[in-house]
């Protein structure tokens, strides 16, 4: 990977993968105090008020954040029962399309969360609830998901045009691509701590996890 394209997508991921902690943190710190409201109204009687409107809030703006790391680490679904069995030049066609796709309806996505947040800060919407939250607070942290996320869809967009013009088909592929078996055996034997054996093998043998 150039360094002209290596930066940008380095600092997406780091700002992806502080936006996809925060948002973890937040879910437990809702789930928490979910737990402790139920606990209090089944031992005290009493209700803390509130907390399912908050987790609702916080599973919005996390489920946000979580669409761009997602998206950086080639995690979505995608349906490669016949991508699999094609050449790579016809693969990254596809990965463009899938790419231009999701760019067109994250960009729809965004653009309404935009109008939902201007609606709400033009009347001054609170939630109908005791708390009387204003909406612009969580909508403005949904709202910036969602608009970094159409932003990482561009960025990437932009790197793969440039390895497509460089003629550099297999870069396309580890940038925006479906990861292939190995690299899943790869990541799934990694995250297990074992250790890989990266020695040369034999041609069309495949890498054997140590012993």
């Amino acid at each position: 990977m150039s360094t002209s394209t290596q930066q940008p997508v380095r600092m997406l991921e780091r700002v992806a993968r502080g936006g996809a902690w925060i948002g973890g943190l937040g879910l437990l710190a809702a789930s928490w105090l979910i737990v402790i409201d139920l606990l209090a109204r089944k031992v005290l009687g009493l209700s803390l008020g509130g907390a399912d409107e908050i987790a609702g809030y916080v599973l919005a703006v996390s489920s946000a954040w979580a669409f761009p790391i997602t998206l950086l680490r080639r995690s979505h679904i995608r349906v490669d029962v016949v991508y699999t069995h094609m050449a790579p030049k016809a693969r990254v066609v596809l990965d463009c399309f899938a790419l231009i796709c999701l760019g067109v309806f994250v960009g729809t996505l965004t653009y309404h969360a935009w109008h939902v947040l201007a609606e709400s800060i033009a009347f001054r919407s609170v939630s109908n609830t005791p708390l009387q939250i204003p909406q612009w607070i969580p909508q403005s942290l949904w709202f910036a998901g969602y608009a970094f996320f159409l932003l990482t869809v561009v960025v990437l967009g932009a790197c793969a045009l440039a390895r497509v013009t460089a003629g550099r088909w297999q870069a396309v592929g580890a940038l925006i691509g479906i990861h292939s078996v190995e690299e899943e055996i790869v990541a799934e034997t990694q995250s297990a701590g074992t250790p890989i054996d990266t020695s040369p093998a034999a041609p069309g043998a495949a890498a054997r996890p140590q012993r």
